[in-house]
C-alpha cells in the first residue's frame, strides 16, 4: 500500500491536470507488499468511515438511496471487488481516453461515494462523466464548436449534462483556471433548477487560487481537515470554502488493482456529497435542495453556524445534518455569490430563470427556452433553443 499526497493542483492549459497526477509536487512514499492488493478494502480501512459513524448510519437505512449523484472525474473502472453492487452508470456524452492517474483518480472517488463495504453513499445511483483533461486524447464525437479543445467533456458541459440527466447532487475533484460563458451559463442553470454542486478547494495550501471551481458563485467548495478539525498543511481556503471533511481514503487502483491510500481534497469532497446524498433521501421532498445546503451550512462542528476563511461553516457532520430542522431553513444557495465579482452574478440567475439570456451563448441545456426580444439571435442560423419571443414573465410583471 501507498499513500500518496498532492499538494498542486494545476491544469497545463485550459482543462487541466487532476490534482491526483504524480508529476505535479506528489509525494509518494515505498509501497507495501504485494499482498495488501490481494484483499478487499473494507469499512475497517477508512478513517471516514468510524470517524463519522457511517456503520450506524447506514444500519439506520440512510445510505442515499433514491438520490442521483453526478460525478465529473477520470474515468471509473466499475469491475473492481469494491464496486460490485454499486449502482453505476457512465453517462459520458463523448469519448476520453483517461491517462491512466486520472481513470485512478476517479474510480477513487467513486469508491468513496457508492462502495458498498464502505461508501458514503452506497444506495445512491452514481451517474460518472468522463472529464477530458488536457493531455488527454478525445474523439471526435466530443468537438463541439465554440468550446475549448476538449468540447463536450469539458466541466461546463457536463455540469449541463448532468443537470439533463437528472442529477440531484454532482460532485466534482478538478479545477477549472479560466473564464468560461459555457460555465457561467451552467451555474445559471444549476443554481435555478436546484441542483446541487460541490466541488475541491484544492491542494496548494493557498488562499483563494484563482483555478478553484469553488469561487463560481453557487459551487460549494470543500477543503480537507485532519481528525483533529484541523485544516491538512495542502488544502486550499478562502472565499470558495463552505465546508470541510476528512481527505484521507484507502482504495482499489483501477488501473494496475493494488490498494493504496491517497490525500488531498479531491476525496474530501466525494464525503461531503454523499452526506448530501443521504440527507436527499432522508428529507425526500420535504425540503428544497437549498435548505438542505442551509442544514449542512448551520450545522457544521462548532461553528454555530459562523462562517470562516479556513473550514467555512465548519466541518461537515453528517448527524447534524440528518437531524436539522431543514423545512425551517431559508430557501437560498449559501454557496452563491463568493464575492463581489463572483460568476454568475445574481441577475444571470435572474436572467437565465427569465429566459432573456441570449441563446447563441447557451450549450446542451435541454430546458432553456428564449423568451427575450432579440430577434436577430433568436432566429439566427446558429440558434438551437426553442423560442416565445416576448414572453419572458419580466415583461409582464407589475
Amino acid at each position: 500500500m501507498m499513500t500518496r499526497v498532492v499538494r498542486r493542483w494545476r491544469r497545463a492549459s485550459a482543462l487541466g491536470v487532476g490534482i491526483f497526477a504524480l508529476t505535479v509536487g506528489a509525494a509518494v512514499v515505498p509501497a507495501a507488499p504485494a499482498s495488501a492488493a490481494d484483499r478487499e478494502v473494507t469499512g475497517a480501512d477508512e478513517e471516514y468511515y468510524s470517524y463519522y459513524k457511517l456503520a450506524s448510519l447506514h444500519s439506520q437505512g440512510y445510505t442515499g438511496e433514491g438520490a442521483i449523484i453526478a460525478m465529473i472525474d477520470g474515468h471509473v473502472n466499475p469491475n473492481i471487488p469494491e464496486l460490485a453492487g454499486a449502482t453505476i452508470e457512465n453517462k459520458s456524452p463523448c469519448t476520453v481516453n483517461s491517462l491512466p492517474d486520472n481513470a485512478d483518480h476517479g474510480t477513487a472517488v467513486a469508491q468513496i461515494l457508492v462502495a458498498p463495504k464502505f461508501g458514503v453513499a452506497p444506495g445512491a445511483t452514481l451517474y460518472t462523466y468522463d472529464l477530458g483533461y488536457s493531455q488527454e486524447e478525445v474523439g471526435s464525437d466530443c468537438a463541439t464548436a465554440g468550446v475549448y479543445a476538449q468540447g463536450e467533456a469539458d466541466t461546463s458541459l457536463l455540469i449541463e449534462q448532468a443537470i439533463n440527466d437528472g442529477a440531484h447532487i454532482i460532485s466534482i475533484s478538478s479545477n477549472y483556471p479560466h473564464y468560461s460563458e459555457d460555465l457561467r451559463w451552467a451555474m445559471a442553470r444549476a443554481i435555478s433548477e436546484g441542483v446541487i454542486v460541490v466541488a475541491a478547494m484544492g491542494n496548494e495550501s493557498t488562499e483563494d487560487p484563482d483555478d478553484t471551481l469553488p469561487m463560481w458563485s453557487g459551487i460549494c467548495g470543500v477543503g480537507a481537515i485532519e481528525s483533529n478539525g484541523s485544516l491538512t498543511d495542502y488544502s486550499n481556503w478562502g472565499n470558495g470554502v463552505e465546508t470541510v471533511a476528512l481527505g484521507t481514503a484507502t482504495v482499489r487502483s483501477g488501473t494496475r488493482g493494488d490498494v493504496f491510500t491517497a490525500q488531498g481534497t479531491s476525496f474530501a469532497t466525494p464525503i461531503v456529497a454523499g452526506f448530501l446524498a443521504i440527507a436527499w433521501q432522508r428529507f425526500d421532498e420535504s425540503v428544497t435542495s437549498n435548505q438542505l445546503l442551509q442544514a449542512m451550512t448551520t450545522t457544521g462542528t462548532g461553528s454555530n453556524g459562523d462562517w470562516n476563511y479556513y473550514t467555512g461553516f465548519g466541518p461537515a457532520d453528517p448527524w447534524g445534518l440528518l437531524n436539522a430542522k431543514a423545512s425551517t431553513l431559508p430557501d437560498t444557495n449559501p454557496c452563491e455569490s463568493k464575492t463581489y465579482s463572483s460568476n454568475p452574478s445574481w441577475q444571470d440567475v435572474e436572467d437565465y430563470i427569465d429566459g432573456t439570456v441570449n441563446p447563441l451563448l447557451m450549450r446542451n441545456d435541454n430546458d432553456y427556452v428564449y423568451r427575450g426580444v432579440n430577434e436577430d439571435a433568436a432566429f439566427s442560423a446558429d440558434n438551437d433553443y426553442p423560442m416565445n419571443l416576448g414572453t419572458s414573465p419580466r415583461y409582464h410583471r407589475q
